[in-house]
């Protein structure tokens, strides 16, 4: 069989090839069968491609349907009208497929965003940061473009999969609509509108599952068990307040709860949901069921906090005692601390050491402690 090489601009026409290679700016005109199929600079397709190996270091946009053994992705594969079936997937650069992807073995270790992927062994992550730092992602001034150019949404934060089953998955980083395995391992803030599951399921806390469907383990998450169990959290929390448990017994309380309801599969961490940016400060704050406490807010100078060791930045929705602070201090309630050296508001008194900054209080100022 013959071999065929683009190295600066030209087209490749159907037919028999044992290899085919496109280093400049090549057009693929009719369906090929070949037994390795290589990208390098910037490649349309227009016909059928069957190939054993196929990789892809530069820009291919495809518009007819890929079979392959191995397909390779280190730069950027566009699916426009077509699908890719193969027995492994490897894309450490860029994926987007508007219809499906089917394979074996699929690995990503990049950005994709797939509306329908099919598969055994599914291994999925986000590593984002190493895609922008190769220069294999479209400058950032054509953000608002991104959608048109692709055909679908392309997120730099998840991988987007909108109907995704497979027999065992392997997810960080994801947002998919639709999962149906029998296995499923999520990690580093997954979203999952609805999860089918019947063999081993393990979701870390940072991922937010709205729905989990199992046969053998009847897990639902829904908005009833959640108010049944931000009900029994509360009488936990006054329990607490009065003194009739302590703080091991609270935990042990609320960690049964997540075990009865499913709460364990669902994390109530939302960075967006949040007032405050992951910015390394310690605050420490109350919640009412799901409501989170505000500073000022009749009740919460009755929470006593004690905080032991020295701290760059604290907030408190009630009364703090703590160490030295080398930021600042914001307290609904008193503050009785150590050196302070940046400013200070508190809703009640304050004693302490010794202020390099600004002091707003609604009590006495107690320096000297």
């Amino acid at each position: 069989m013959k071999n065929e090489k683009v190295e600066g601009i030209g087209s490749v026409y159907g037919g028999e090839y044992d290899t085919i290679s496109f280093e400049g700016i090549g057009k693929l005109k009719g369906d090929v069968t070949a037994k390795k199929v290589m990208v390098d600079g910037i490649f349309k397709g227009k016909g059928k491609i069957t190939a054993d190996e196929m990789g892809i270091d530069g820009i291919a946009r495809i518009f007819r349907d890929i079979k392959a053994k191995s397909v390779k992705i280190e730069g950027i594969l566009k699916l426009r009208r077509a699908s890719l079936n193969a027995d492994r997937v490897i894309c450490e650069g860029i994926m987007v497929a508007n219809r499906e992807v089917s394979a074996d073995e699929i690995y990503v270790d990049g950005i994709c965003s797939v509306s329908r992927m099919y598969g055994d062994n599914v291994i999925l992550k986000n590593n984002h940061d190493r895609i922008k730092a190769s220069g294999n992602f479209l400058p950032i001034r054509l953000k608002p473009f991104i959608k048109l150019y692709f055909g679908r949404k392309v997120s730099l934060d998840y991988s987007l999969v909108d109907v995704l089953e497979c027999t065992n998955l392997e997810a960080e980083g994801i947002k998919a609509k639709v999962i149906r395995a029998n296995n499923v391992k999520l990690k580093n803030h997954c979203i999952v509108d609805k999860l089918f599951c019947d063999g081993e399921i393990f979701i870390d806390d940072t991922c937010r599952v709205s729905e989990i469907i199992s046969k053998d383990q009847s897990i639902t998450v829904n908005k009833e068990m959640n108010d049944m169990a931000n009900m029994t959290l509360v009488k936990i929390l006054d329990l607490y307040k009065d003194g009739k448990i302590n703080a091991d017994e609270a935990e042990k309380m609320i960690d049964s709860i997540k075990a009865n309801t499913g709460m364990g599969y669902t994390s109530c961490y939302d960075p967006a949901g949040l007032p405050w940016e992951d910015d390394g400060k310690l605050r420490i704050v109350a919640y009412i069921g799901s409501r989170l406490l505000k500073k000022g807010e009749p009740g919460a100078t009755n929470i006593e906090v004690k905080y032991d060791g020295e701290a760059l930045n604290v907030e408190c929705c009630g009364n703090l005692t703590c160490g030295d602070v080398n930021g600042n201090v914001s307290a609904g309630g008193s503050v009785t601390c150590g050196d302070i050296e940046g400013n200070v508001s508190s809703g009640g008194e304050i004693y302490c050491k010794n202020i390099c900054g600004r002091v707003v209080a609604g009590g006495g100022v107690h320096i000297g402690k």
